[in-house]
């Protein structure tokens, strides 16, 4: 049993009981605190002290109030206890001393949720396993004991959120007295981890990929390799404050650089293992900023922000690296940050600035109406041949593809054909800004995308509408016959009814291809520019035979147009593949689009001649065509801006008070959700 001054027969479980009145003595949560508060202090085994102290962490959360009282959580009851029972506090504290001194917590800082172990499905793996078949560890590993005592992100919660008065009671209450040396192994590990913290972002910061995309240093003086020596100066000063000033200005210095790659992953292009080694800098920075507090903090009030800062981060982190959900949101947030890190060279027309990008916009759109007349006329003819699913998807994509493709090259335009610059345009201002100026600035980067897309809709609609009652008319001219059958035009007039068909759920489903092929034509581009692609046809041998020039043209040809080529061949082929996907398997799966939507509804009214209503259908189709741009839309851009979102760790309330301060935006000035304004509001362009 541990020492107790004086007294020291006197039992901790008689301690615990004496503390309580008499009447109370037998309530089985008293009695299960003075069992394991007795076992804790009494044990002279570490591994049998271990468990009564994780036994003694749950008792505190096993009931709401401490026994006896309804002010006082277990937590503070507990806390209370120890404070009013001198003996009992010197036991406690000797207890927790054997134990401090016993743990090591290197790794704990220096490694939890700053390096990768493997592959998504090997990693997941071991983590269901380590579920079912825990792994043994050293019982004087510091992070399995926190794992114990705090299973879950809730009992960690609980710790974090404590008062700082309370939070300060019970270090208090359970430390060693000033002067032991049981915390100078906690102290030795937190130094050590200090420095290995420096060594891994130096080495991050050194490697090839970041010092290709860095501002240009020598070695010696990147603040990479310049962070490890004002680590090892600062521990050498004690935390002297010109140590610290010269520490945190090269951490600064890291800062910026980090900022500098962001930048430059538009030339040279990024990887998820650049996007993960860029937040690990990060993420080691800010725990190094914490053990830095703790070390060397002077005020008591900073003492524990700075310790709660720490054991929020590491725990946090320790947790996430055990569980399949912390995997699979470190491994989404990864692919966010890869998807906005970089914008595209394609697209930047579907959004207007200006009034004169603006008429661009509606001349382009109307070009694009006029093509999308032919594309809806062969789409009817191959729906109607009846053809198996896979030669129907392969006819009706190379359809769409072709048509997409000769429309990106006559530089037209379709409506809600997202460019691959949305989600970075988006991301910049999320990452760039705080507070109101995000919000205004969130508030008319959505305009100018509604404003541009109404346009671009209108004029579409337009286009096709007048071409396809032309097509229709010069078709019947030609060949004595409509261009649609009576029951064709029936089922078109069917199939676009929003309420008695599927219609809003296949503009949702068309909404996320959209969003899907604009993510394809980003991905392929960053592809290009990353493996260097462009200058291996730039410097191609071919160039000695067809000439150099000629080799550095075709080079740029492709570096224009790679991104938009495989965006609307994606795009093309996955909208011919869903409805033959559902005839294959049998079930109700369709695609719609605003504008080839409107182009069939356009050739099968046509088809009615003089009974082009069809007893009212016809006005229900109208609402459909509405409802398919408002999914379209809403789906495609949503989608960008929820993952440009989560790709900073916006919460989920930000996402709302971004949504409430746009509609109210729009509330107080409709018109430039409608119609540019007259100047160039150049602050904002692709921010």
């Amino acid at each position: 049993m541990a020492p107790m001054g004086t007294q020291e027969a006197v039992h901790p479980r008689d301690l615990v009981l004496s503390s309580f009145p008499a009447e109370l003595r037998d309530d089985s949560g008293i009695l299960g605190l003075a069992s394991i508060v007795d076992s804790f202090i009494s044990s002279t085994d570490l591994a049998a002290r271990l468990d009564a102290l994780v036994s003694l962490v749950a008792w505190t959360t096993g009931g709401k109030h401490m026994p006896g009282s309804v002010e006082l959580t277990r937590l503070q009851g507990l806390v209370h206890l120890i404070e009013s029972q001198p003996q009992l506090q010197l036991a406690f504290q000797y207890a927790i001393g054997e134990v401090v001194s016993e743990m090591r917590s290197v790794e704990l800082f220096a490694e939890s949720g700053l390096h990768p172990r493997g592959r998504w499905w090997s990693e997941a793996i071991r983590r269901i396993t380590q579920r079912i078949l825990p792994s043994a560890r050293s019982q004087f590993d510091l992070s399995a004991l926190l794992v114990r005592l705090y299973p879950n992100s809730a009992a960690i919660d609980r710790l974090i959120n404590l008062p700082d008065e309370w939070f300060g009671r019970l270090a208090r209450a359970l430390s060693p007295p000033a002067g032991s040396s049981s915390w100078e192994a906690q102290r030795s590990d937190l130094t050590q981890a200090f420095q290995l913290l420096a060594v891994h972002v130096a080495g991050i910061g050194l490697s090839p990929e970041v010092r290709l995309r860095s501002f240009p240093h020598a070695i010696e003086d990147s603040p990479f390799y310049r962070i490890q020596l004002s680590t090892v100066e600062l521990l050498k000063e004690r935390g002297s404050p010109s140590a610290i000033a010269a520490w945190r200005e090269q951490a600064h210095r890291i800062r910026l650089e980090m900022r500098q790659v962001h930048l430059r992953m538009e030339d040279a292009g990024v990887s998820t293992s650049l996007v993960f080694d860029l937040l690990t800098i990060e993420h080691a920075l800010n725990r190094m900023d914490c053990i830095a507090d703790v070390l060397f903090v002077a005020e008591p009030h900073e003492s524990i922000a700075a310790v709660k800062r720490l054991l929020d981060d590491v725990m946090h982190s320790l947790r996430d690296e055990m569980t399949l959900r912390g995997l699979f949101r470190e491994n989404t947030s990864l692919l966010a940050r890869k998807i906005v890190e970089r914008t595209g060279k394609a697209g930047e027309h579907y959004i207007a600035n200006t009034r004169r990008e603006y008429r661009a916009i509606w001349w382009a759109s109307l070009g694009g109406g006029l093509l999308t007349v032919f594309t809806a006329a062969i789409k009817m003819r191959i729906w109607g041949a009846h053809f198996p699913p896979f030669v129907e998807f392969v006819a009706a994509g190379t359809n769409y593809a072709v048509s997409f493709i000769v429309m990106q090259h006559l530089h037209f335009a379709l409506a809600t054909k997202q460019p691959s610059v949305t989600a970075a345009a988006f991301a910049g201002i999320v990452r760039t800004t705080r507070g109101h100026e995000r919000q205004e600035r969130v508030a008319e980067f959505v305009s100018r995308i509604t404003r541009s897309q109404l346009a671009s809709a209108a004029a579409n609609l337009i286009a096709v509408g007048v071409g396809c009652v032309a097509f229709a008319r010069l078709w019947e001219f030609l060949f004595s016959r409509r261009y649609l059958q009576a029951e064709s035009a029936r089922y078109v007039y069917r199939t676009l009814d929003p309420l008695a068909s599927g219609t809003i759920i296949y503009a949702i489903l068309t909404g996320l291809i959209l969003w899907v092929s604009a993510l394809a034509g980003g991905w392929f581009e960053n592809f290009v520019t990353y493996d260097g692609i462009i200058s291996a046809i730039a410097q191609h041998p071919l160039g000695e035979r067809f000439g150099k020039e000629r080799m550095k043209k075709l080079a740029a040809f492709v570096e224009a147009n790679v991104s938009g080529w495989v965006t609307c061949i994606v795009l093309g082929y996955l909208l011919g593949f869903v409805p033959a996907l559902g005839k294959f398997l049998g079930v109700p799966l369709d695609v719609r689009h605003v504008t080839l939507s409107t182009g069939t509804l356009v050739l099968a009214a046509a088809s009615f001649g003089r009974d082009w209503l069809y007893r009212g259908w016809f006005v229900h189709t109208l609402y459909g065509i509405a409802v398919t741009f408002v999914c379209n839309l809403g789906v495609s851009f949503g989608i960008a801006a929820s993952v440009a979102m989560r790709a900073y760790g916006i919460p989920r309330q930000t996402h709302l008070q971004l949504l409430g301060y746009t509609i109210k935006s729009f509330f107080r000035s409709p018109r430039r959700f409608l119609i540019p304004p007259r100047e160039d509001r150049t602050g904002l362009s692709n921010s």
